[in-house]
């Protein structure tokens, strides 16, 4: 367990830094729209999606695996 949180930690570090030296503002293209966004708060909605997908997918995938044992009795 805290080797996980050290890991999370160094991370963590990392993508700050990362984020430190990317402040540029970019343009985004999605379907028909553009429009700029500061590079540093992309990073951070990619990261925020990033968790909130990896919290839910382990319970999404217990519950398939639930749901098949339940199918095959």
């Amino acid at each position: 367990m805290k080797a996980k949180v050290i890991l999370m930690l160094i991370l963590i570090g990392i993508f700050i830094l990362f984020v430190v030296q990317n402040i540029e503002v970019v343009n985004i293209h999605f379907l028909f729209f553009s429009f700029p966004i500061s590079l540093v708060l992309l990073l951070f909605i990619i990261l925020a999606v990033g968790i909130i997908v990896g919290m839910m997918l382990p319970g999404i995938l217990s519950s398939k695996k639930k749901t098949t044992e339940v199918i095959n009795k």
